[in-house]
């Protein structure tokens, strides 16, 4: 999240959208320029609330361009201002304390720069609550594609609600197919001779582990033009069957998001515009206004969306046997390869990380038993450490 990408297209022409009531959106096909990008929603969750800020990049640029040393504060409309900090490791702007958004209650956004360039949002509200009904799993099999898919359904019996956003987190386990007991150390190395020990000694073996992915993109759907008011069948996830994920145990946590329709508009025009990644990651062929402008700047460019969002959330777990598919293969191909002291042996073990899993002795000659670092550790691109909501299944 945080990217956006210009380009250079001539000539330059406008798009005004106008959903029923809301004010219009400006879409604008422009020269690069570098301006603000703002990635802001408060929830009703209570927890350290973010803001993300950065700056546009040109499509000739790789690296995201995070606005560093800003002053951002949330003020609301019971009197109420809470302050942000910038998250060192992620860029990320979080609240000093945890709080939520509470119906009735009016937020802005408030942004100054290292340079002293003031930015506002409009005022927002929290939508109502709307519970997830279920989120459930689904065998799909046909000529294209052969996997699982998830689904929501929600109903929102009052009718406040008819726009909605997701997301998800998905964490899956993971168990090496081959696994190592033994490290190694390699002592007596002779350059010339191209001899040398290998000294091995027992650890416990790291087997089993737990990865995570969060969703990408915008997954949003409306229930504006529908008889009645629910999200029925909409799906959120697919799974290959092939896909190496769904080996062992599979959870999904489902977040929903209720919106405002100025909100939803303003996610939709970016979708529109071509966005398949994070929400303002891609390169963007224009520059679509949300409720952000400059103070003392009136004609500055911000790009961007802050909102207040009613948030529920469902988790499920799953197995790739339930559906009946065929064991899904290793991330990697696993197979053991028998190596002799040499030069190469070296250069696996020291350069490519391989793992010694066993030997065998003839006369004096040993025989090394190794396979790649991810086939015997899976420490090496996960964590061994099990999630605390995590429920272990059949």
């Amino acid at each position: 999240m945080g990217r956006i990408k210009t380009k250079n297209i001539l000539p330059c022409f406008l798009l005004l959208l106008q959903i029923s009531c809301t004010e219009p959106f400006v879409v604008e096909i422009v020269d690069f320029e570098n301006f603000l990008v703002v990635e802001g929603t408060i929830t009703t969750e209570m927890k350290q609330q973010g803001v993300k800020l950065s700056r546009t990049i040109s499509l000739e640029d790789f690296e995201e361009n995070v606005e560093d040393n800003a002053t951002v504060t949330v003020q609301a409309s019971d009197g109420n201002t809470f302050s942000f900090s910038q998250d060192s490791a992620t860029g990320v702007y979080l609240s000093n304390e945890e709080f939520q958004a509470i119906p009735n209650i009016g937020y802005i956004l408030k942004i100054s720069d290292e340079n002293g360039n003031s930015y506002t949002s409009k005022e927002v509200f929290v939508p109502p609550v709307v519970e997830i009904d279920r989120v459930y799993t689904q065998r799909v099999s046909d000529e294209e594609k052969e996997g699982i898919q998830v689904f929501v359904d929600s109903d929102d019996a009052m009718g406040e609600a008819q726009y909605f956003r997701y997301e998800y987190e998905e964490t899956y386990q993971i168990e090496v197919p081959i696994y190592s007991s033994l490290n190694w150390e390699i002592r007596d190395y002779d350059v010339k001779s191209g001899l040398y020990e290998i000294d091995l000694s027992y650890r416990a073996p790291e087997i089993v582990c737990y990865s995570s992915n969060r969703s990408k993109g915008i997954l949003q759907t409306s229930t504006s033009i529908l008889a009645e008011n629910k999200v029925l069948h909409f799906p959120i996830r697919f799974i290959l069957s092939t896909n190496s994920v769904l080996r062992e145990r599979h959870s999904i946590l489902a977040k929903q998001y209720v919106q405002s329709q100025e909100a939803h508009t303003f996610y939709q025009i970016l979708e529109d515009l071509g966005n398949v990644g994070s929400l303002l990651s891609q390169g963007q062929p224009g520059f679509a206004q949300g409720n952000l402008v400059s103070v003392d700047k009136p004609e500055e460019k911000v790009m961007g969306f802050f909102e207040a969002s009613s948030i529920t959330t469902k988790r499920i777990y799953f197995n790739y046997k339930d559906f009946g598919f065929k064991f899904p293969p290793y991330f990697i191909e696993c197979d053991s390869i028998y190596q002799i002291p040499n030069k190469l042996l070296i250069e696996r073990l020291q350069n490519e990380n391989y793992q010694i899993i066993n030997w065998e002795e003839e006369g004096p000659v040993k025989t090394y038993i190794i396979v790649k670092e991810m086939c015997a550790d899976c420490t090496t691109f996960s964590s061994k450490t099990k999630p605390d909501f995590w429920e272990d299944g059949p």
